[in-house]
């Protein structure tokens, strides 16, 4: 079938989205949005070179419509700008020196550059990978909580499967082209998990 790589337990905040797959895991320290454009801030230092890159943008600007070409990064874990949860944004821009990337997000102005607002939620940039099939099998630690699995947008009413160890155990989503970091999951009480396993 494929060569499995085990990704191993993927931990839940309740109410959070959260991707089974992501690349290098950075925690945000403070965002803000202006005029359409959110930023978000890694602290200095922590922007990595190799991801949260812009790319060139073919009619885009904030409204339009356009498409921005940059890094897709992921979003979750935001406890102030929840409205960032579950999100797959693309680069326009970044910013060495404060470890700053900003993406279009249709928001009412919240903080500014000069004051903006602390969250320490989760960032990765999008990997390129794709699989030829992906486990996802609740933990045995689970007791009588639940796993919801869905997309972006997966809570205890917007599911695909829900796993449990009362029910069902495991959940295989097998194809030629999966992208791993677009299947989210939900839990019933925080530190519920999954243990993820991807083949090529």
């Amino acid at each position: 079938m494929g060569i499995p790589r085990t990704v191993g337990a993927v931990v839940v905040v309740a109410g959070t989205p959260t991707p089974v797959y992501t690349g290098t895991v950075i925690s945000a320290v403070s965002f803000y949005i202006r005029n359409g454009i959110a930023t978000i801030n890694l602290g200095n230092g922590n922007l990595p070179s190799n991801g949260y890159n812009p790319g060139p943008s073919f009619g885009a600007t904030a409204g339009s419509g356009g498409i921005p070409g940059g890094q897709q990064v992921t979003l979750w874990g935001f406890a102030t700008g929840t409205y960032f949860n579950g999100k797959v944004v693309s680069v326009i821009e970044n910013d060495t020196n404060p470890g700053s990337f900003s993406f279009y997000f249709n928001h009412a102005d919240v903080g500014s550059k000069a004051s903006p607002t602390a969250d320490t939620g989760k960032t990765a940039a999008s990997p390129f990978q794709h699989f030829r099939a992906v486990r996802l099998e609740c933990s045995q630690t689970l007791g009588t909580d639940l796993i919801y699995v869905g997309d972006l947008n997966v809570s205890s009413t917007k599911y695909f499967a829900c796993l449990s160890l009362a029910g069902q155990l495991a959940v295989e989503i097998a194809s030629e082209n999966i992208p791993a970091d677009r299947i989210f999951i939900d839990g019933t009480a925080n530190g519920d998990s999954a243990q993820v396993s991807l083949i090529y």
